[in-house]
């Protein structure tokens, strides 16, 4: 006999919070909320302080991801995951400034 599969794909829009605790955040990036606190005494991450603690940003999340992944899956020390993230960061600072350059050029060229 013939057997039939149905796949079904549900696709969901992502939601993402504006801010998490101390606790969502060790727990969105898999990380101690000791470790978190080291990053942050770093610089690497900053946080927001509020009247029930710190809050983190889904962008400093992601960045703590990447942390993690760069300690556990590649071996980088934290030294070097410093040198990384800070790398990143002004990487994503220069692309920002060159698109709003670019934008501005564009512009200039359609002004008559």
């Amino acid at each position: 006999m013939d057997e039939h599969y149905v796949t079904q794909i549900v696709l969901q829009q992502y939601r993402s919070f504006s801010s998490y605790s101390e606790r969502e955040t060790a727990a969105a990036s898999h990380l101690s909320i000791g470790a978190i606190r080291h990053l942050r005494a770093l610089g690497l991450i900053e946080g927001v302080e509020t009247g029930g603690g710190l809050r983190y940003s889904e962008e400093e999340v992601i960045r703590l991801r990447r942390v993690r992944r760069l300690q556990r899956d590649m071996g980088v020390n934290l030294a070097g995951v410093e040198v990384i993230v800070r790398l990143l960061k002004r990487i994503e600072s220069l692309q920002h400034d060159l698109e709003q350059e670019r934008s501005q050029a564009l512009r200039r060229d359609e002004t008559p």
